[in-house]
C-alpha cells in the first residue's frame, strides 16, 4: 500500500564536511556491467553475471516507486498540489473522487468521508478566495486554514488505505488529477520533479493540524540514484530491455521514467501504469479494459503486454519493493533474479519473506536483497 508513513527516514548526515562514495555516469566500464557504487557486492556481481549471461532480445520489469526510484513520485505530487493548491475538479467533488461509500465513517475519527471532503472543499475554496485578492501562496501557507487542509489531507488519505485498501487509494491519489487535460497534468509532473528530485531534498516532514487533531509523517523529495541508472544502462548495453510496471498512473511515471538525462530514458511503449478511461480531459475512472498493473494484475500486465514481444518468454529480471511487487517476483518459473529493494519492510509481511530468502542465502540465490539507495555511506 501507497501510505505516507511506510518510509523510512534519511540517514542524517552529521559531519561538517564530507564526500560520498558515488559516481557519475561519465565513468562507465565495460559494456554491459555495473559499477561498485552502493551495491551490494554479492547483489553487484549477481546481476554482472546475469548481464553476461542472459542474451539479447530478453527483458526485465521494474516497480517504480521505491525501487527504480527513491520515494514515490505520486506522493510527491500530492505534496505539491497541496503546498500550491493546484487541483482541478477535486474542490467541486470535495475531494472524493474514488471513495466507494463517503458516508461511512472514518475509523477513529468520529466523522464521515463526505463531512471530511466538505470541511477540505470550504477550506480550499476560502484559500482560492484570499489568492485570488492578490494575497501570496507564502502567506497563505502560514495560516492555520492551510495548516488545517494539509493535515486533513493526511487523515483523509490514511484512513481511506486502511479501510478499503490499494485499489482505493491508487485510485484517489491520482484522481486528484481529475479535471486537467493530460497535457496541463504532465506539465505539472514536470514541476514536481523539477522541485522534488535530488538526494538533497530527501526528508519526512510532520504535517498536523493546529489543533493536533490531524496529520502524520509525509516523505518530501524524489531521488533517481545513479546506482539504478547505471543498472537500467547495463540491461540495454546488454541487449535487455528494461520495462517499468508500476502501480502509479502511468502518464505521472512516464515524464520521469522515459526523460534521458533525469531519468531512464525509456521509450513511453515500454512503461505500464494504471490507466484511467480516456477523454477530453482526466476522470478518476479505470479503463476496465486495460490490465491494470495492481498486485497480480502486475503479472497479468506483463503476460498480456510485454511478453508476446518476446514470444511469450518470462523475464530473466524482476524488481520490486513491497508487497504489491510479491506477485510479480513468484509468477515466473524461468526468472533469472528477483531483485528486492530493501526499505525497511515488516520482515513478517510477503516481501520481507523474500529477503529474509535472500539473506539466509547470502545473496547467491534465486533472490537479491539491496538496501535503498538512500541509505548512503559516507566517508568522513
Amino acid at each position: 500500500m501507497r501510505k505516507f508513513m511506510q518510509w523510512v527516514m534519511v540517514v542524517a548526515l552529521t559531519c561538517s564536511t564530507c564526500v560520498l562514495t558515488s559516481f557519475s555516469n561519465d565513468d562507465h566500464p565495460a559494456v554491459g556491467r555495473i559499477q561498485d557504487g552502493q551495491w551490494d557486492p554479492q547483489v553487484k556481481n549477481a546481476l554482472n553475471e546475469l548481464l553476461d549471461q542472459a542474451g539479447i532480445d530478453s527483458y526485465a520489469v521494474f516497480d517504480f516507486d521505491q525501487t527504480s526510484i527513491v520515494h514515490d513520485i505520486t506522493n510527491a505530487l500530492l505534496v505539491y498540489q497541496i503546498e500550491h493548491l493546484c487541483f482541478a475538479d477535486a474542490p467541486a467533488h470535495n475531494f472524493l473522487d474514488g471513495i466507494p461509500t463517503p458516508e461511512d465513517v472514518m475509523q477513529g475519527k468520529g466523522l464521515t468521508y463526505a463531512e471530511m471532503g466538505s470541511i477540505l472543499s470550504a477550506e480550499y475554496d476560502s484559500m482560492t478566495v484570499r489568492i485570488n485578492a492578490g494575497e501570496s501562496i507564502d502567506s497563505i501557507r502560514k495560516s492555520d486554514v492551510y495548516l488545517d487542509f494539509r493535515a486533513r489531507m493526511v487523515t483523509l488519505m490514511e484512513a481511506m488505505d486502511e479501510q478499503w485498501g490499494s485499489w482505493v487509494t491508487y485510485l484517489w491519489q491520482p484522481g486528484l488529477l481529475a479535471g486537467y487535460t493530460e497535457a496541463e497534468a504532465r506539465g505539472i509532473v514536470s514541476d514536481v520533479i523539477a522541485e522534488h528530485l535530488g538526494r538533497e531534498r530527501l526528508a519526512v516532514e510532520q504535517w498536523h493540524s493546529p489543533d493536533g487533531q490531524w496529520g502524520g509523517d509525509v516523505p518530501r523529495g524524489i531521488w533517481v540514484s545513479p546506482e539504478m541508472k547505471d543498472l537500467y544502462q547495463g540491461l540495454e548495453a546488454a541487449g535487455i530491455d528494461a520495462y517499468v510496471c508500476s502501480a502509479s498512473l502511468e502518464l505521472i511515471v512516464e515524464v520521469l521514467a522515459c526523460d534521458s538525462v533525469l531519468g531512464f530514458g525509456l521509450p513511453e511503449e515500454r512503461v505500464y501504469g494504471l490507466r484511467f478511461v480516456s477523454g477530453e480531459r482526466i476522470i478518476a475512472q479505470f479503463d476496465a479494459d486495460y490490465k491494470q498493473p495492481i498486485r497480480d494484475g502486475k503479472v497479468d500486465c506483463i503476460r498480456t503486454y510485454m511478453a508476446p514481444a518476446y514470444d511469450h518468454a518470462e523475464p530473466v529480471l524482476v524488481a520490486g519493493d513491497s508487497n504489491g511487487d510479491v506477485a510479480m517476483l513468484t509468477a515466473f518459473p524461468d526468472m533469472r533474479k528477483g531483485l528486492i529493494i530493501d526499505v525497511g519492510r515488516n520482515p513478517e509481511s510477503a516481501i520481507g519473506k523474500l529477503g529474509i530468502q535472500a539473506k539466509e542465502q547470502d545473496n547467491r540465490g534465486r533472490y537479491l536483497l539491496q538496501k535503498s539507495f538512500e541509505y548512503v555511506h559516507v566517508v568522513h
